[in-house]
């Protein structure tokens, strides 16, 4: 299993979930990391290591074909059976390509819990898909697509087994309800979302509320610094940026209400949580029997933006703050949604039935089709060499 990156991150944490899962099917995973990607602070490291899991690290070459060597060199040393490459970036498709599954020879499969499906992919290997629309968008594609939903362990995501009051003590927020974002603080997708919650505390903190944000990344310092302006105009400390948490189960065990997208939304769900959805562009929606469908088809995100984000989830978000057993009524519905739709353990299951039948399926005939692909892609990689060296030519 090559992971995407070592940070902290829905994708990841998801492929090491189902390592620990696969184990118990009789399937021993190999998980496999990139050295440069992991961060400062908390990382993906500490997360397989709770779940008895490890990862080999290993140090990437800076070029694809001696990549692909590496890759392959573990292959065999481990005499794997089948590749799979988690995210649709993170330098593992390729290698793979050009490494142990050359001319067919090694079966692979690509995950792709990103919230669109790029045409630079490689149309005819084994893909998994995280969205219903997306399963649906790819009716016509050659390879074998099947839908998985990002996995929610929900024995350890549980409100009965985690306890929040020691989060609450820890950081000081033994007064009032509490909203909680688990997040990375990132420009891309995430930045939007979190920058409206953390002005729709300007209209919440009359009700006492404070809002957690758990996580951290490239755009924390824009981030602290909007919380911060927040926090003086309200006059006291109603957001607080707690940082990364390797374990951060005991954040959403501690709120009163959730906020987020993708798999912290469903992780929030499994803890029996009333929860808001947000989009990367503003938009926001509560979660409730009505929408419920809607949302979870699409990984619950939305690309759409809207005219004032924060007056939109501070509008969905106060009632919610005034009335417990509403809030109760759609944390238990949450959590039976959870149950049915994407346990871990029954998406282990498919995982397992996807890798008995594909493992069979590809071929060289596949790998063939693909090479197409990447002539267009050193064609386009000559033409912008071509245009940079233009560029800096004498005139």
């Amino acid at each position: 299993m090559h992971l995407n990156s070592l940070e902290l991150g829905g994708t990841q944490i998801n492929a090491v979930d189902l390592a620990a899962q696969m184990r118990r099917r009789g399937v021993e995973s190999i998980l496999v990391g990139a050295r440069d990607t992991i961060p400062d602070g908390p990382s993906l490291i500490e997360v397989a290591a709770a779940r008895d899991v490890e990862i080999s690290l290993y140090d990437p070459a800076p070029t694809i074909i001696p990549r692909a060597r590496q890759i392959a060199a573990l292959a065999r040393r481990h005499k794997i059976d089948l590749v799979h490459v988690y995210g649709s970036w993170g330098g593992g498709a390729r290698p793979t390509f050009w490494g142990p599954s050359l001319f067919g020879r090694t079966p692979w499969v690509q995950t792709v819990y990103e919230m669109s499906v790029s045409d630079k992919l490689y149309r005819h290997m084994p893909m998994i898909v995280g969205t219903g629309y997306q399963r649906d968008e790819q009716h016509d594609r050659p390879g074998r697509t099947i839908l998985i939903s990002p996995p929610v362990d929900l024995i350890d995501n549980d409100p009965q087994v985690q306890d929040g009051r020691q989060f609450r003590a820890t950081h000081r927020i033994e007064d009032g309800l509490l909203l909680v974002i688990v997040s990375r603080l990132d420009a891309s997708m995430k930045t939007v979302p979190i920058l409206a919650a953390i002005d729709a505390m300007r209209v919440l903190p009359p009700l006492g509320a404070t809002l957690a944000i758990i996580g951290t990344g490239d755009n924390v310092v824009l981030i602290r610094s909007r919380a911060d302006a927040v926090n003086r105009e309200v006059g006291r400390d109603a957001i607080r940026l707690i940082g990364a948490l390797a374990d951060p189960r005991p954040a959403y065990a501690a709120a009163d209400i959730m906020l987020g997208m993708g798999g912290s939304a469903a992780r929030s769900l499994a803890f029996a949580k009333p929860l808001v959805v947000q989009g990367e562009a503003g938009w926001s929606s509560l979660f409730e029997p009505s929408s419920a469908e809607k949302l979870a088809r699409s990984s619950f995100w939305s690309p759409d933006a809207v005219p004032d984000p924060a007056v939109r989830l501070a509008a969905l978000i106060e009632p919610l703050l005034v009335d417990s057993q509403r809030r109760t009524e759609l944390g238990l519905f949450g959590r039976s949604f959870a149950s049915e739709r994407f346990a871990l353990t029954a998406m282990a299951d498919r995982l397992v039935d996807f890798y008995r039948i594909v493992k069979g399926e590809y071929s060289s005939r596949d790998w063939f089709a693909d090479l197409p692909l990447e002539g267009r892609m050193l064609s386009a990689k000559v033409a912008r060499l071509s245009r940079h060296a233009l560029r800096l030519s004498p005139k």
